[in-house]
């Protein structure tokens, strides 16, 4: 009596992990729902609301995400000092993450990403620069926001230096060459500025390949003043052949002063996860010999195929991520003001760089996932070797850790539009008209009184949602 007391003592011990596994598993993996209230509360403008829910969010193994969402928060709340404050806990944690730990990329094999801290997307990681630079902007300190768009470019570089001999769309950043450029000019930079206007067309080559993604006719015109200013005569004629175009006639008032205006539209593509089922037959005669790589990709080839019953050693479930379009109603963005009507042009598409930089990785992905999933289809075979119990609960384990990494940056916009332009020194009263991919009216904001100085730079950036 006693042994069987102690028997089912160790079984219902067992049950308890396993379903205290469970929470914590069902727990990592809603990320993404518990972030749909602050993406409500941010949209309504009730910040600290959005604070609170975020809090609800906060983990150790999703550190980063937290401070970015944060951040940003902070950001459209007008606390930019203390956004600043946040977004260098966040650049410091993702330099510390971006190599990860050995230790905790073998644990993964036996669970889940899930288990390892968040370190960042690519362009995550540059766009925390972003939300710093404009941070001091608003604060007025235009040389404090030149050095975010520096720690840019050596970030950049970092990436392509990864990317040597390899064919990665992402490795430069057009916007924020182009926003560096312009940062440098607006602080008289004209070198400095050249230099990155040269940058953002060189990138804006390969977004157009990556992204399609042209450059905007604002940078055309700028590197075109940009060397005439500097007397490069020859760089003048090659990109006046290059692009068909003449000195921008609304460049030659002294008395004005330049608009910068970023349109921050919609949100993020968000990642959700599909379930794979890989059939294991009696035929493969797994053993601790198997080449786990090659074999890994002979299951790929068989996902979700029919099999009979008696060829089947084994079902493999396994649970990979994949982000779903979340393109914005709102597709481009025209600025009125005392005779002045500009359209906006896109600058930065997170979702197209986001898809395109997840698709490099998928064949990874894949790899990790799949070699997981027979990681812990070995540990069931050899519990259930040993004892039908131990067998039962191994499987529990293995199905409910199974489940894919579907966090990302989510408060982040789908794209970043553009408008550039020169206005009498003054204060302004701008209307915005907001316009979905047919030309209809979506929303209207007017923003007044703005004040343009003569010879200098404005900064604005503005959020819509729809």
């Amino acid at each position: 009596m006693r042994q069987s007391a102690l028997f089912f003592s160790k079984i219902a011990s067992s049950y308890l992990v396993i379903f205290i596994l469970c929470l914590t598993y069902v727990g990592c993996a809603t990320y993404g729902t518990k972030i749909e209230q602050v993406q409500t509360n941010l949209i309504k403008g009730n910040y600290e609301d959005a604070l609170k829910n975020l809090n609800k969010t906060k983990s150790n193994r999703s550190m980063l995400l937290y401070l970015m969402e944060k951040g940003i928060i902070l950001h459209y709340a007008g606390r930019y000092e203390e956004s600043n404050n946040v977004f260098d806990q966040a650049e410091s944690l993702s330099e510390d993450l971006y190599t990860k730990s050995i230790s905790k990329e073998a644990g993964a094999l036996l669970t889940s990403d899930n288990i390892l801290s968040y370190s960042g997307e690519k362009y995550e990681r540059v766009l925390i620069h972003y939300y710093k630079a404009f941070n001091y902007i608003k604060l007025n300190l235009p040389y404090s926001a030149l050095v975010e768009c520096r720690k840019v470019t050596l970030l950049l570089q970092e990436y392509s230096d990864q990317a040597e001999g390899k064919s990665t769309a992402y490795t430069d950043d057009a916007f924020m060459q182009y926003l560096a450029g312009v940062l440098f000019e607006s602080q008289n930079e004209l070198n400095d500025a050249f230099i990155s206007y040269r940058k953002s067309e060189e990138a804006f080559e390969k977004y157009a390949k990556a992204y399609n993604i042209q450059p905007p006719q604002s940078l055309k015109y700028d590197l075109l003043r940009l060397s005439k200013s500097l007397n490069f005569i020859e760089e003048y004629e090659q990109y006046k052949a290059k692009y068909n175009i003449n000195d921008d006639p609304k460049d030659v008032d002294p008395n004005d002063g330049v608009l910068i205006l970023i349109h921050e539209n919609g949100f993020a593509p968000r990642k959700s996860a599909f379930d794979l089922f890989l059939p294991i037959l009696k035929t493969d005669n797994l053993d601790g010999k198997t080449d786990m790589v090659s074999y890994s990709g002979r299951l790929r080839e068989r996902a979700n195929k029919n099999y009979n019953e008696t060829e089947l050693e084994y079902l493999l479930r396994v649970s990979i991520p994949q982000y779903v379009s979340n393109r914005p109603i709102i597709s481009y963005t025209r600025l009125n003001t005392d005779g002045v009507n500009v359209r906006s042009e896109m600058i930065q598409d997170i979702e197209a760089i986001a898809f395109k930089d997840f698709e490099e990785q998928m064949p990874m992905i894949f790899l990790k996932t799949i070699t997981r999933g027979l990681t812990k289809y070995l540990a069931f075979r050899t519990a259930n070797k040993k004892d039908k119990g131990a067998g039962f609960l191994v499987n529990i384990f293995n199905f409910v850790t199974e489940s894919a990494d579907t966090r990302s940056w989510l408060s982040l916009p789908n794209n970043y539009q553009m408008i550039r332009t020169t206005l009498p020194s003054g204060k302004h009263n701008l209307q915005l008209n907001f316009y979905d991919n047919k030309g209809v009216l979506v929303k209207s904001e007017k923003i007044d009184n703005i004040e343009i100085k003569r010879g200098k730079f404005t900064f604005l950036n503005y959020r819509t949602y729809k």
